[in-house]
């Protein structure tokens, strides 16, 4: 990807594609895992996911990156391309990582995930709007998993499913990546660059610390 400012479509479209491919990649480890599973028969799939769950989960990463371009609330850090290739694949190994934990007691699998995902923020963007973000995601996109569940669309797996039918660590992995989307407009479209002065009024990031 070049150094140069991006438009806001092809700003979008690449946040997009990057929730859509993390999703798709760690729904698969959790498909894989048996961890959760599609119920609702004849609905085209992507790789092991429903089509409709990439969709959703890009529009939602996209949604959280949009609003928080426009939020006054400054982040901490500039952030850059690379540090964005960064961070999704950190959310993406802590998708992985709670496939892995699937045999593991409640306790553990949340202590550890937690944690990372608190660390990610910390790393990130400590600013208060990536942690309103953040917790809004955790909280948003776990009522969401539940109301699909209840629906009869997907389930988790005995045992993994002890928050009204989704599973207990499911807040920490909205958390990680509701962070990590706070600050992908300004790392995709300008690559760590400050914005433009004349559009500081617009976007609501002026004032930005290094």
């Amino acid at each position: 990807m070049s150094s140069r400012t991006l438009s806001a479509p092809a700003t979008a479209a690449v946040i997009a594609l990057l929730g859509a491919v993390v999703g798709l990649a760690g729904d698969a480890c959790h498909v894989a895992s048996h961890t959760t599973r599609y119920e609702w028969s004849g609905v085209p799939t992507v790789w092991r996911s429903a089509i409709w769950f990439p969709l959703l989960l890009s529009m939602a990463v996209l949604a959280a990156a949009w609003l928080s371009e426009r939020a006054a609330t400054p982040p901490a850090r500039r952030r850059t391309r690379a540090d964005a290739a960064l961070g999704a694949s950190v959310v993406l190994a802590l998708y992985g990582l709670t496939a892995l934990l699937r045999h593991q007691p409640t306790t553990v699998s949340v202590v550890l995930t937690g944690s990372i995902a608190v660390a990610l923020w910390a790393w990130w963007d400590p600013s208060p709007g990536a942690l309103t973000v953040a917790v809004g995601a955790a909280a948003l996109g776990t009522l969401a998993e539940i109301a699909i569940v209840a629906a009869g669309a997907a389930s988790y797996a005995d045992g993994v499913d002890g928050l009204a039918g989704v599973a207990p660590w499911l807040p920490c992995l909205y958390f990680a990546a509701g962070a990590v989307a706070s600050r992908l407009w300004a790392a995709i479209a300008r690559d760590g660059r400050p914005p433009d002065p004349t559009l500081a009024g617009q976007s609501g990031t002026s004032g930005i610390s290094p």
